[in-house]
């Protein structure tokens, strides 16, 4: 696949729609930047780990960078302003999971915003005027000519026996969502308001089988709902009050993508009813109001004891010199 190929919301949720590549994101955000570093921590195959480098690199979110070791020269990898900025998209992935995901074996790090000091659970808000924006406060104008979202083949799905267990690494609801491209699809086609089976099916070139498939998990973990009309004779699939709130993450998306991929068209643009402007979405602390900055955030457990690892903010990571 070609990015040319691709307009910017379909080959953003291409690169992030793969659960090893969110992961290697992850473990990027916590400072690990080399390929054994990578393999070691994960536990994942190394060409499977090879191939997320690849399309990181390709995408414009990590770059490489030589390093000497005892032996040869080898190349680490680091994010750059393109991949920084998607600390949001992270953030509100860990949000989701932490108001809507029960019954977890770990209690989530606390989010703790530096300026003020508290923990907080950061809501979106809209840049332009300030106010809290949910799904139903937006209307997507989608460009058919463009194109569908629906993001090509490009791997196969790999297990994750290796971080299945492993609660502060691996989040199983959030992979159903975004971790495999066909339920990316479906979850984002949620959004733009595709209820029925065979519009999803057609607006997304899946297979009927597939598809099926992928409803019911999404069924399964409560981000979507079967239902019926009054006839009985036609069955939609509707977003639950969990899957609407997953709403930040891929309004992070688009954004991110209209950002960094403005060398493709754009096929999707979110307003904000209520101030009727293109929505920037923001991430705010909900105890002091303030917009998030990537630098003013770091985790913790609840009771203030310092994270385990893996789980505290990169205060070392500056932007790069390298963008894209």
């Amino acid at each position: 696949m070609a990015r040319h190929d691709r307009d910017r919301i379909g080959y953003a949720l291409d690169v992030l729609g793969d659960q090893w590549a969110l992961l290697v994101l992850q473990q990027a955000f916590f400072g690990v930047r080399r390929f054994s570093d990578w393999r070691d921590t994960l536990g994942v195959s190394e060409p499977v780990l090879a191939a997320r480098l690849r399309l990181l690199v390709e995408a414009g979110i990590l770059y490489r960078r030589p390093y000497r070791d005892a032996q040869r020269t080898r190349d680490e990898y680091r994010l750059t302003d393109a991949g920084l900025e998607l600390w949001e998209i992270l953030v509100a992935i860990w949000a989701w999971e932490y108001r809507w995901v029960r019954r977890r074996d770990v209690e989530l790090p606390a989010l703790i915003h530096d300026l003020c000091g508290h923990t907080c659970d950061p809501p979106l808000t809209c840049g332009h005027c300030g106010r809290l924006v949910t799904a139903r406060d937006t209307t997507a104008h989608r460009d058919r000519e463009v194109g569908a979202a629906t993001p090509p083949r490009r791997f196969r799905r790999s297990g994750w026996d290796s971080v299945a267990d492993r609660p502060l690494l691996f989040f199983p609801e959030t992979m159903t969502i975004i971790g495999d491209r066909w339920s990316t699809a479906v979850t984002a086609g949620a959004f733009l308001g595709i209820r029925r089976f065979s519009d999803l099916e057609r607006e997304l070139g899946i297979r009927p089988s597939v598809l099926s498939q992928r409803l019911g998990q999404l069924t399964e973990v409560g981000v979507l709902e079967r239902r019926a009309s009054k006839n009985g004779r036609d069955v939609r699939y509707g977003l639950t009050e969990k899957g609407m709130g997953f709403f930040p993450v891929f309004a992070l998306v688009v954004d991110w993508a209209d950002r960094w991929l403005d060398d493709l068209p754009s096929s999707l643009t979110i307003v904000h009813r209520a101030c009727g402007e293109r929505l920037d979405p923001a991430l705010t602390c909900d105890r002091c109001g303030v917009r998030l900055e990537r630098q003013q955030v770091h985790f913790a457990r609840p009771d203030g004891r310092p994270a385990p690892a893996g789980s505290e903010h990169p205060r070392d990571l500056r932007p790069s010199p390298m963008a894209r």
